[in-house]
């Protein structure tokens, strides 16, 4: 299985490690519970084959979700343009815009919907 280069895409980008640490707070599905913010976590939200009729299908669409959390609204945003310009060039942004706030944690959450092209 072919896995979206996600972590290590943002791990190269020095934008990102300056709000998000050089030990990137960065997290598949779920961040650890006590993790300080800013933190982000992505997870893969749908995707399909790129399939052909005379071979199986060498390319995955796949759909990803990153959200930002922070107890700090601008910082939130500031988190969630790093990521995205850092994915840009790699993806392409479906919903730029995703935001919210949770009552319970008194997080911010910014983020956006991608899909990214990956060969198989």
């Amino acid at each position: 299985m072919i896995y979206l280069p996600i972590y290590k895409t943002l791990n190269a980008d020095a934008a990102v490690k300056a709000i998000f640490g050089d030990n990137l707070r960065i997290y598949e599905d779920i961040a650890p519970i006590g993790t300080s913010t800013p933190y982000a976590v992505w997870q893969e939200v749908g995707g399909n084959a790129e399939n052909s009729l005379d071979c199986p299908a060498k390319t995955d669409h796949i759909m990803y979700q990153v959200m930002v959390y922070d107890t700090n609204q601008k910082r939130a945003y500031e988190g969630r343009d790093a990521i995205r310009k850092a994915l840009e060039n790699q993806s392409y942004i479906l919903n730029p815009r995703i935001s919210g706030y949770e009552t319970e944690t008194k997080l911010f959450s910014r983020g956006f919907d991608a899909n990214w092209f990956l060969t198989r």
